[in-house]
């Protein structure tokens, strides 16, 4: 039951005892034991099917000094194994750590005690101790006890002992895979507890929170020593810098914080190693690796004893704050939660990593599931407010070479396949719920305005960059990447927006919330469209556009300022394109309102930065101020009520628009060049009143100009609508003008009102829309044998109230009731009507007819003839029509016996399809002839009818010109 190999220095046998050799040099008895620790390879799951790999350390090496006091021992069991006499022999802190002679514990030339445990890492005392033997064999009831000594304190019974780890067998390879401690552990406990100075070249000696190993039991036997170890430390700052530091004295950087280690009989019992590191979050957490030994029943081996290890982290640090002061690039201005709080203190058993979890960052997954588990946070916004959430999270040990690799691969994979996509987008995108939360600081004086419901918030890991989700990742530094919010300004004109995508501005991230004009913090991810009917806005206008960006001053506003993508700084203009972009399908009394937007200057954009009720009243009073983009913003009652206020306002710049060449457009029905434009909606919901829309506003100093035909201005029109009541639409200082082809109807106006809004004209307002204008019927006009009767003239202006353009109509006289002229014996009339609307002439449609008649009696014989002639013209949306008539009719009656007449028809018509491009000429002839003799009469009608229809549509120039002839003679007819 003993098995110890016993080695004399400076000591002989003189026949009786062992006596020095050398007077003058020191004495040692030399104790060399059996492997004390057998490590053992730990399964991945407790269903073994094969033997696991085990090594077994060297042998243990104690050394003893004789004190000088004694001469010489007894050639004894008792003298040699009774080492309670003897001084151990530690090896030195200061010196090299190894050996002078590979092989042996000799050091600075005399032995010192090696105690190989656990396997390849060498331990030596740290304190004066004694070894407690019983040199004796014990029995008791017929056994014998297995031969042991144990450690203690030198002249104490009680107290730990503390042990250095001064080197690891790097000699022998590596530890078996998945042991309970590795290799790096092993590096750790050498780092912190060996009391060694390291000192990298040229730098000042690094800081170790070095302190001892501490065994409440130490036993060594035959068969294996029996230990209770411990150690406990701090962990070293975790910075590039002092990584760097211990590489340069080619040490592993130490993330070890605590060691448990029992074994009975050189065979582990219990391994418990800690390693410090952090969430990817920034929480100081510690990975705990426990490894026991569990009693299992086998069929084929009966009862076995296997190694089985268990993880899990204990989270240190529960609070971590953000902020400028956390190294964001942005100034903590990615991250809205200016704290993190987590909940779970310790995690359930997470899977156990295969490889070294000392140099690997990984997700926590849970054991039994492998899912993701999910930590409960609690973050507090910049307004002070609560919200929690769940996340999953990467632990990060401390000390990686490679973090930042290690952490792109696991936010950012390289070659990710669909189903990894949905993992991570499913570990980034968190649900909140739709609690509120401040997405931003809000200004002083604006509490409350950069709150939001969020449904999701979508996390990434590290430096922000503009334009890309993720920049280089870092530990601590989370940030928001994207979020699903609701837009209660958004929501009162589109209820069914609901969450929508967002982002952070880029020039709130580079240059803070006061860099940007309106106080923009968020931008939608898709502009949204938001449509008003016209019967929103009296009528006048209908003022659609797609928002994008989310103020803290000026609400919800159109992406119309134009900012550096990389710096954030706004620049001198937004371009038209931009604007229109912005606003298309804005309408203005029908006509498409963005082409008469106006680009936007830099310094138009300071109407943005402070919007109150008194400053936007300045700005829609001041004629010479506008309202660069539209607001939406809503706002909490005044004076006590409970509600909301909600506000669309916006005064925007106009300008004609113009040809390329410079010149005012033609087809530009509005002439704005004068004109301001004014609308504002409030809409207020309280729990005292029913929800109240009121939308008002004004177009001044404007003018329609219906393709040089005729020119309606205003000095103003103005609406306001209401719950329950009709629209209040009133216009003043209208005048209509006239020009080209219809220029000389302004010869007429003495004849007209000086305001056709005045008296004699009429103005309806229904809840279809507003019709305006006048009809008046010019008294008979003759001047010699001229004579001009039955006239109306009328014009008839509508705004619609269902979105439909504004139209023109004019007329002289009807197609009922038309005009009539004659000129001594000759006759006619005719009518003549146009309307015009936004997009274009609508209809024109006329028709004139003229002709003679006369009659002669001679008393026998009596007859007449009559000839007319006529023209009509219609253009409509679909088709263009032309057509004319001539009409030849005579009769002759001789003494009222005999009556013959005579009538003669020609028409010619031509049509074509606007749609088809087919066009059709027809023509049509009918004569009559007439015969009445007394009471007989007998009549004959000889008709004709030819039609001619043309191809659907014009040749086209390519198949007019001959590629390889005609070409090159057109192109040489310009050259010359």
């Amino acid at each position: 039951m003993l098995v110890v190999d016993i080695a004399l220095v400076n000591l002989r046998f003189d026949g009786r005892r062992l006596v020095r050799k050398n007077r003058a040099q020191p004495a040692f008895v030399l104790a060399g034991l059996p492997p004390q620790h057998v490590l053992e390879e730990v399964p991945l799951n407790l269903k073994v099917t094969a033997s696991m790999k085990a090594v077994t350390a060297g042998s243990t090496r104690l050394a003893f000094s004789v004190p000088d006091n004694i001469d010489s021992l007894e050639l004894s069991l008792d003298a040699l194994l009774g080492w309670a006499r003897l001084v151990p022999m530690t090896v030195p802190v200061v010196g090299p750590q190894s050996p002078d002679t590979p092989g042996t514990t000799v050091f600075q030339g005399l032995p010192r005690s090696v105690i190989e445990f656990p396997t390849r890492l060498f331990l030596t005392y740290d304190d004066p101790v004694d070894w407690v033997v019983r040199p004796q064999a014990q029995q008791a009831d017929g056994r014998t006890a297995l031969w042991h000594a144990r450690l203690q304190l030198h002249g104490e019974r009680d107290g730990d002992v503390r042990l250095r780890a001064f080197a690891t067998a790097g000699d022998r390879g590596a530890p078996p895979g998945n042991s309970p401690i590795t290799a790096d552990n092993m590096a750790d406990l050498v780092t912190l507890s060996s009391r060694a100075e390291l000192v990298p070249p040229g730098d000042v000696p690094i800081d170790v929170p070095s302190a001892p190993l501490h065994a409440e039991q130490f036993i060594v036997t035959p068969q294996g020593s029996s230990v209770h170890l411990h150690g406990l430390w701090e962990s070293p700052p975790n910075t590039p810098e002092e990584r760097e530091r211990y590489r340069k004295v080619g040490r592993h950087f130490p993330n070890v914080v605590a060691y448990d280690h029992i074994t009975g009989l050189g065979r582990d019992q219990y391994v418990r190693v800690v390693i410090h590191g952090s969430l990817s979050t920034g929480h100081e957490s510690l990975l705990v690796t426990e490894t026991r030994r569990w009693f299992i029943a086998s069929a084929d081996d009966g009862i076995v004893a296997y190694l089985h290890k268990e993880q899990y982290i204990v989270v240190k640090q529960p609070e971590v704050e953000y902020g400028a002061h956390t190294g964001f690039q942005h100034a903590g201005r990615e991250m809205p939660f200016r704290t993190l709080r987590i909940t779970d203190r310790v995690t359930p058993l997470i899977q156990t990593r295969t490889e070294n979890p000392q140099n690997v960052a990984f997700w926590v997954n849970l054991q039994d599931s492998g899912k993701d588990f999910d930590f409960t946070l609690i973050g507090t916004d910049t307004e002070g407010r609560k919200v929690s959430f769940t996340m999953p999270l990467v632990f990060v040990p401390d000390g990686l070479t490679d973090e930042q690799e290690q952490l792109t691969r696991l936010y950012n994979p390289a070659t990710p396949t669909e189903e990894m996509k949905a993992m991570m987008e499913k570990r980034l995108r968190r649900e909140m719920h739709g609690q509120v939360m401040a997405m931003a600081e809000p200004p002083a004086d604006a509490f409350g305005s950069t709150s939001h419901a969020v449904g999701t918030l979508t996390f990434g890991l590290g430096t922000f960059a503009l334009g890309t989700q993720d920049g280089t990742p870092v530990v601590g530094q989370p940030h928001v990447s994207a979020a699903a919010v609701r837009v209660p300004a958004v929501e009162q004109f589109t209820p069914n927006a609901g969450d929508l995508e967002v982002k952070f501005n880029a020039t709130y991230l580079q240059q803070t919330m006061q860099g940007h004009p309106a106080g923009a913090y968020l931008d939608l991810q898709r502009p949204l469209s938001l449509t008003f009917g016209a019967e929103q806005a009296g009528g006048l206008s209908s003022p659609n556009s797609a928002v994008k960006t989310i103020t803290s001053r000026a609400g919800v506003i159109p992406d119309v300022i134009k900012t550096d993508p990389t710096t954030g700084a706004v620049l001198d203009a937004a371009p038209i394109k931009t604007i229109r972009d912005a606003f298309g399908g804005a309408q203005l009394l029908g006509i498409d309102l963005s082409t008469y937007l106006k680009g936007l200057v830099k310094d138009q954009l300071g109407a943005l930065q402070q919007l109150d009720d008194n400053q936007i009243k300045d700005i829609l009073d001041n004629p010479q101020r506008q309202l660069p983009a539209p607001v939406l913003r809503i706002r909490d009652l005044v004076d006590g009520q409970q509600g909301k206020e909600l506000r669309y306002v916006w005064k925007p710049p106009l300008e004609r628009p113009t040809t390329a060449g410079g010149g005012v457009d033609p087809t530009a029905l509005l002439d704005v060049s004068k004109a301001s434009l004014i609308l504002d909606a409030r809409t207020v919901r309280s729990t005292e009143a029913v929800e109240k829309s009121t939308v008002q506003g004004s177009l001044s100093h404007f003018a329609l100009d219906f393709f040089d035909i005729a020119r309606v201005e205003f000095d103003e029109l103005k609406f306001k609508t209401s719950p329950g009541q009709k629209p209040d639409v009133t216009a003043s200082g209208v005048e209509l003008k006239f020009s080209s082809a219809l220029e000389f109807i302004n010869s007429l106006r003495s004849a007209l009102p000086a305001d056709v809004f005045g008296p004699g004209a009429f103005i309806d307002v229904q809840t279809t829309g507003l019709r305006a204008g006048y009809k008046l019927a010019l008294p008979a006009i003759g001047v010699g044998v001229f004579t001009l009767s039955n006239v109306t003239l009328s014009a008839e202006l509508v705004i619609p109230f269902d979105g439909k353009p504004v139209a023109f109509r004019f007329s002289v006289s009807e197609q009922k009731h038309p005009f009539n002229v004659t000129v001594s014996l000759f006759g006619g009339g005719g009518y003549f009507s146009m309307l015009v609307d936004a997009s274009g002439v609508q209809e024109i449609e006329g028709s004139i007819e003229f002709g003679g008649a006369a009659a002669l009696n001679l008393g026998v014989a009596s007859g007449g003839v009559s000839i007319m002639a006529g023209i009509r013209f219609q253009l409509d949306n679909n088709a263009v029509s032309l057509s004319g008539y001539l009409r030849c009719n005579g009769f002759l009656t001789v003494l009222g016996i005999v009556t013959v007449s005579v009538e003669f028809y020609l028409e010619l018509t031509y049509e074509k399809n606007k749609e088809t491009h087919q066009s059709v000429v027809r023509g049509r002839g009918t004569l009559t002839v007439s015969v009445r003799i007394a009471f007989f009469s007998k009549s004959v009608q000889l008709e004709m009818e030819r039609s001619f229809a043309g191809a659907p549509g014009d040749p086209t120039f390519a198949q007019c010109f001959s590629k390889d002839q005609d070409w090159p003679e057109y192109c040489a007819a310009y050259a010359a």
